[in-house]
């Protein structure tokens, strides 16, 4: 039975467990996000760290022609180096800050008011659009396997 146990701790089966809260909308003017994500272990674990990932996914085009680009935004990692035991539950907040990528249609669309009109109406032609999305990854001392949790966010 302890070969059982050892194979479970190391694929992370009953073991450490992650859960995002977050609101499921942000302004994107604001350029920070806040939420807070929980952990918790059915076993005895050791938490060695926790990173968390903002990402933008960005889509341009139709059918054959659509194109998709991913890019971080911001990364972070906080060390936490406790140890869980069963039941028990540790909970943080977090604050990311980022800095929104502009495309180059958003650049040239910011030059002056009539521009910007003419933007909207080229994102619509050219059916461009961003979606955001957040990761929580904790790190466990023996697991092979991290356990996560991703979250989607729509900007206003």
């Amino acid at each position: 039975m302890a070969i059982f146990k050892k194979v479970k701790d190391w694929l992370g089966i009953e073991g450490v467990k992650v859960a995002l809260a977050i609101d499921e909308t942000f302004k994107l003017k604001e350029q920070e996000i806040r939420g807070s994500y929980s952990i918790s272990s059915q076993s005895d674990q050791y938490i060695e760290s926790v990173q968390l990932t903002l990402k933008e996914k960005y889509i341009r085009g139709r059918r054959k022609a659509k194109l998709i680009d991913e890019y971080v935004l911001n990364e972070s990692s906080v060390d936490i180096g406790e140890s869980i035991t069963e039941d028990q539950v540790i909970t943080r907040e977090f604050e990311m800050a980022f800095e929104p990528l502009k495309s180059g249609i958003e650049k040239w669309g910011e030059k002056n008011v009539l521009y910007k009109g003419l933007t909207s109406v080229v994102k619509v032609f050219k059916n461009a659009k961003s979606s955001y999305s957040i990761t929580v990854e904790v790190s466990v001392k023996g697991n092979k396997l991290k356990p996560y949790d991703t979250a989607t966010l729509v900007a206003d």
